[in-house]
């Protein structure tokens, strides 16, 4: 019996959704632009009615919460991450992969969907979710040990390999190509990394011996590295991959080093007093994967939302 609401949900919030649109949920192929898709999610949300699904009393207490008041926040940072949550430049709409993710949850529960952006860093997106400002985080957030100390996290939706892009001209006063392996398991150099974020305990675990300079934006990471402040960054490849697509001199003045055996999760959280929700993720997560996972890979994310940048 204590399943039985579980399937009782996802099948109500699927019917409740084909009733009210007539429309399937778009894939991320269905339309030519990132732009497009969130347009299309966003008109299916604006009709969002949680009164479609009956029987609302019987769902716990976490989610029957979100139906009645009518609407999901989710957790973001005020900072842009692309490819994950923007604004398109010409027209300021926010889009990107957890903008049309979060308005798929909205539409399959049938509320209107929340982008709350207050949070100043990642780690502070997971305080929203602890002091219940926000339902779900859903920021390119890293699933961590740590933070798992405070938040329940779902499946990642996407995995990372972690990367350090390098200053060609110095790394070749300290090692050759064939030493490299063996130089970055010692690294000893100046890392740049973004203040609150996941990187700095994958710094102190995986780089000991690195001097580690924090900034508070990524940006600033990526101007202390072209300016000779440090000898490298680090994040995962997908930002990597975007430096070099929009700097034409990083191809020259940079190396990027991908990381196989140090990977980076990233997975929405939610309050440690809502695993129903948190479930409820993970099964919507199995099918938005099934539906769109071809394209869930850093290369295309990169290539999709770069499309024509002509560098700086």
């Amino acid at each position: 019996m204590k399943y039985l609401w579980r399937l009782a949900l996802c099948a109500s919030v699927l019917i409740s959704c084909e009733v009210r649109t007539g429309t399937p949920v778009p894939e991320q192929s269905a339309v030519r632009t990132p732009l497009e898709l969130v347009r299309v999610l966003a008109k299916t949300n604006e009709a969002a009615v949680p009164s479609v699904i009956t029987g609302i009393e019987d769902y716990p207490q976490e989610i029957r919460a979100i139906l009645e008041r009518g609407y999901i926040v989710f957790g973001m940072t005020a900072a842009d991450q692309k490819p994950f949550f923007y604004k398109d430049e010409a027209t300021g709409e926010l889009i990107g992969l957890d903008v049309e993710i979060g308005y798929e949850i909205a539409n399959f529960l049938g509320v209107q969907a929340v982008f709350n952006r207050d949070a100043a860093s990642f780690d502070g997106v997971v305080l929203k979710v602890v002091s219940k400002e926000v339902d779900v985080a859903l920021s390119k957030l890293s699933r961590t040990l740590r933070r798992n100390a405070l938040v329940r996290f779902t499946d990642p939706y996407i995995t990372f390999r972690q990367a350090l892009l390098i200053n060609r001209l110095e790394l070749a006063k300290v090692s050759s190509e064939d030493d490299l392996p063996r130089y970055i398991k010692q690294f000893k150099g100046a890392l740049a990394i973004i203040k609150n974020s996941s990187y700095v305990g994958y710094a102190e675990s995986n780089f000991p011996l690195a001097v580690k300079k924090t900034y508070d934006t990524w940006p600033e990471c990526i101007d202390a590295l072209f300016a000779g402040e440090v000898l490298a960054v680090y994040r995962d490849e997908g930002e990597i991959l975007i430096i070099n697509e929009t700097r034409k001199d990083s191809g020259i003045m940079m190396k990027p080093v991908f990381i196989s055996d140090k990977q980076d999760p990233i997975a929405m959280a939610v309050s440690y007093d809502a695993p129903h929700l948190q479930e409820w993720l993970n099964v919507f997560l199995k099918d938005y994967i099934l539906r769109n996972g071809s394209e869930l890979t850093p290369a295309k994310l990169v290539k999709r939302h770069y499309a024509g940048n002509g560098g700086k």
